[in-house]
C-alpha cells in the first residue's frame, strides 16, 4: 500500500518515465485525447501511472490484463501491443474515433460498458482500476468479490477526501435528483478491511493519516495492490 505524497511525486518527475514513454508514442491527434490530457498536465496522474501500469510497459509482456475504466491515451495502444489488453470503460470523455485510431496501432478488446454488466471470461494476471474507485464508482466491495476469483493480482487507486465533499447529480433513467457524497478515508478502510489479509503491505491506518494532498481539490490516493485467488502461494 502506499499513500501518495507530495516528496514521492516530486522524486519521480526527476526520470518522469512516463511523460518520456508519452512524448516517444504519442501523434498529434493522441494529444486531443481527455485522459491524455490530464496525464501531461499532472505529474501526481504518471507518477500513479507508473506505480500500477509501469512493470507492464517495460519488464513484463504477455500477460492477460484487464484495465476497468482506464480510458483512452497512446499508452493503451502501448499496453495492447505488449500484452492480452482487455479495456471495459464507458468512454464518457472520447469519442469511437479514438479508440479506432488505437486499435489499428495495437489490436485490443474494447468492452463498451459498465463493468457490472460486461461479460469477461476465463482468468487474468492482472485486473487493474485506475482513478475510479470510490469517487467516481461507490461499488468498490462488488467489484472486489468479482474479481479476486479470477485474477492473481488485482491492482487500484482509491481516492477518499479527508474532508466532507459531495456531489449534486441526476440519474439517468429518471428526473430524479440525488446528492452523492464523496467517502473519507475510515468509510475506505472498511470497504476494504474485509480483504486485508489479500493486501501486499496492508497498513490500513493510512486511510486516517492524510498527507498534504498533491490536487487542489484536497483528495487522498491510496493505492493497493490484493492478491488474486489464481496468486502463486
Amino acid at each position: 500500500m502506499e499513500l501518495i505524497n507530495l516528496q514521492s511525486v516530486a522524486a519521480y518527475q526527476v526520470s518522469d518515465h512516463i511523460g518520456r514513454v508519452l512524448d516517444a508514442c504519442s501523434s498529434s491527434e493522441d494529444e486531443a485525447l481527455t485522459c491524455q490530457r490530464w496525464l501531461r498536465e499532472a505529474p501526481v496522474k504518471r507518477y500513479i501511472f507508473q506505480q500500477l501500469y509501469g512493470d507492464l510497459l517495460t519488464a513484463a509482456s504477455g500477460r492477460r490484463c484487464v484495465d476497468v475504466g482506464g480510458g483512452l491515451t497512446a499508452l493503451t495502444a502501448q499496453l495492447a501491443a505488449r500484452h492480452d489488453y482487455t479495456l471495459v470503460d464507458m468512454f464518457a470523455h472520447d469519442d469511437a474515433p479514438g479508440l479506432t485510431r488505437l486499435r489499428q496501432r495495437a489490436a485490443f478488446n474494447a468492452q463498451v460498458g459498465d463493468w457490472y454488466d460486461v461479460p469477461l471470461a476465463g482468468k487474468f494476471d492482472v485486473v487493474i482500476a485506475n482513478d475510479l474507485f470510490a469517487n467516481v464508482d461507490q461499488r468498490l466491495e462488488l467489484f472486489l468479490r468479482r474479481f479476486l476469483p479470477v485474477t492473481r493480482s488485482l491492482r487500484l487507486s482509491l481516492t477518499f477526501y479527508p474532508e466532507p465533499r459531495f456531489y449534486r447529480t441526476k440519474r439517468v433513467d429518471s428526473s430524479e435528483f440525488l446528492c452523492m457524497l464523496a467517502w473519507d478515508g475510515p468509510q475506505t478502510a472498511r470497504a476494504v478491511s474485509t480483504f486485508s489479509d489479500r493486501i501486499v503491505d496492508c497498513d490500513l491506518g493510512l486511510f486516517e493519516q492524510p498527507v498534504s494532498s498533491c490536487y487542489a481539490n484536497g483528495r487522498q490516493v491510496c493505492l493497493v495492490e490484493l492478491r488474486g485467488d489464481l496468486a502463486e502461494a
